[in-house]
């Protein structure tokens, strides 16, 4: 199995990877229920964001394009801790919608550090 660094790290423009993300959602027991074929709903992706954010005191602090970014727009997600405010990662996507999976990813990693 990968790690979750190199699941974040991963360049979604190319379909394996996309797919690759995809069944990293799955595994994640709210989302586990999504069908397969589809994409995870962002909506699903938002809750538990949301859920992860209030229960573990993890949060994205930051959702904006990468000005650094050398080929096209490339979104940057910044994830940490809100008690210490320590950074906990960046994720960056070529969409939203891959930056956010990143992020939840990212979270769900942190938190099942935290049980």
């Amino acid at each position: 199995m990968a790690t979750t660094k190199q699941i974040i790290e991963l360049d979604c423009r190319e379909p394996a990877n996309q797919s690759k993300i995809q069944k990293v959602l799955r595994q994640i027991k709210p989302l586990a229920k999504c069908p397969e074929g589809q994409d995870v709903p962002v909506e699903k992706l938002e809750r538990v964001i949301s859920v992860l954010s209030n229960k573990y005191q993890i949060a994205i602090v930051r959702l904006v394009p990468d000005p650094y970014a050398s080929d096209g727009l490339i979104w940057r997600v910044e994830i940490e801790d809100t008690k210490t405010f320590k950074e906990l990662g960046k994720v960056f996507g070529a969409t939203t919608y891959e930056a956010l999976a990143k992020a939840t990813i990212l979270m769900y990693s942190e938190a099942r550090k935290r049980k």
